[in-house]
């Protein structure tokens, strides 16, 4: 880690936040020796955007002349959310700032302190292009990253490293200014102004063959958790729909440099934390079902998937979505599924909820064998679709 130098800028995107555990997070960012600027990056001026802008106030003029406080502007043409606050940052960065280095980290992250913007530099210290990190999860956690993301990624671009990123929609993550200006100018991340911002960031790295290194952080990312599984519904479908969106991408990572940290063991209590409400979640996908959306699945998905699908809906059961059938809906998803269609949005949340169902069973059973079938899950992907090229 160099020292001397000021040439890092942290970016905080914010919406509605924990304003105390807001401004402990950029006070740990001020007080680290490289960081010259803050980048708070707001959805609008709410609360949250008074609250800090208070507090800014109560800081030395040093401290002030370093803080770069601002609202998102619309840049993407999808849902305003996310992306926008991301992609405006980014070009805050690139226009207004001479740091060389941009870290991006969530604002409501408890376990956040100034050793997190020490691990990522020193990667990008090494000539790393850019250092995500990655965390230990609850074995029922990261559902959208393991049966949207990844599994995506293999079913796209099996022989590339992107099924291989830990965690491709992590929001922690350091890049040079190269790549930044690079991200500024690109149409693709640019549209991304949803929940889809981390995918196509991620995709980015691939396309541009970036040296990506992973970070862990084994001392976890605790922040504010979602409630239930319908609070990801719409993260689930924006992830999934950029993928198929630019499911014709050639990309090669041939030449890419792709190294991560080794992780000596995973603490036990993420092993047996259920990370959502099982009973609630299969009230949630049984109910709210529409003839449109039956349709759908009766036109859309293979007959034996299709029956059991519409069996569920009345008895609950979901042990028939393994990895193999998850293979053939997502499949299918691929194939047909339309986001201007509320009801294919419905259908492909619920459908997803079953695979979920299906996952934290085993989880409850066996902890470490739910890890390795998520693992051999991505590597099924990869397998069938590379066996059809």
């Amino acid at each position: 880690m160099e020292r001397g130098k000021k040439d890092i800028a942290v970016c905080f995107p914010f919406k509605k936040e924990d304003i105390e555990d807001f401004k402990r997070n950029v006070k740990e960012a001020l007080s680290h020796e490289r960081v010259r600027d803050i980048l708070l990056a707001g959805h609008s001026e709410n609360e949250t955007y008074k609250g800090v802008e208070s507090f800014i106030n109560t800081l030395s003029d040093d401290e002030r002349s370093r803080i770069h406080l601002f609202t998102q502007k619309r840049i993407g043409s999808k849902r305003p959310g996310k992306g926008d606050g991301m992609n405006t940052a980014i070009k805050y960065f690139v226009e207004n700032t001479r740091s060389r280095f941009l870290h991006f980290y969530d604002a409501d992250i408890k376990s956040f302190d100034r050793t997190w913007i020490d691990r990522v530099q020193k990667r990008l210290d090494e000539g790393f292009d850019v250092a995500r990190c990655f965390f230990p999860r609850a074995y029922t956690d990261a559902m959208v990253t393991w049966n949207i993301t990844r599994t995506g990624f293999a079913y796209t671009w099996p022989d590339t490293i992107l099924p291989d990123i830990e965690q491709p929609l992590g929001g922690e993550l350091g890049i040079r200014r190269e790549v930044a200006e690079k991200l500024s100018m690109d149409e693709l991340v640019l549209d991304a102004s949803d929940w889809s911002i981390d995918t196509a960031l991620t995709i980015a790295f691939a396309r541009y063959n970036v040296k990506l290194y992973e970070v862990y952080i084994k001392e976890g990312k605790h922040h504010k958790l979602y409630g239930k599984l319908s609070d990801l519904e719409t993260m689930a479908v924006e992830c999934f729909n950029v993928i198929k969106e630019n499911r014709r991408l050639v990309i090669d990572t041939s030449h890419m440099v792709y190294e991560k940290d080794k992780i000596e063991s995973v603490p036990e209590e993420y092993k047996k934390r259920i990370a959502f409400d099982i009973d609630g979640s299969i009230k949630e996908f049984k109910s709210g079902w529409t003839d449109e959306m039956k349709s759908i699945v009766k036109e859309y998905l293979p007959k034996d998937v299709s029956l059991k699908v519409l069996d569920a809906v009345e008895d609950g059961n979901y042990d028939f979505m393994d990895t193999n059938m998850w293979y053939d809906v997502y499949d299918a998803l691929m194939k047909h599924f339309d986001i201007k269609k509320q009801a294919w949005r419905r259908v492909l949340f619920k459908l997803w909820v079953l695979r979920v169902l299906n996952h934290a069973k085993l989880a409850l059973k066996d902890p470490d064998e739910s890890l390795k079938s998520l693992q051999e899950m991505v590597e099924l992907f990869r397998k069938k679709r590379l066996s059809r090229v």
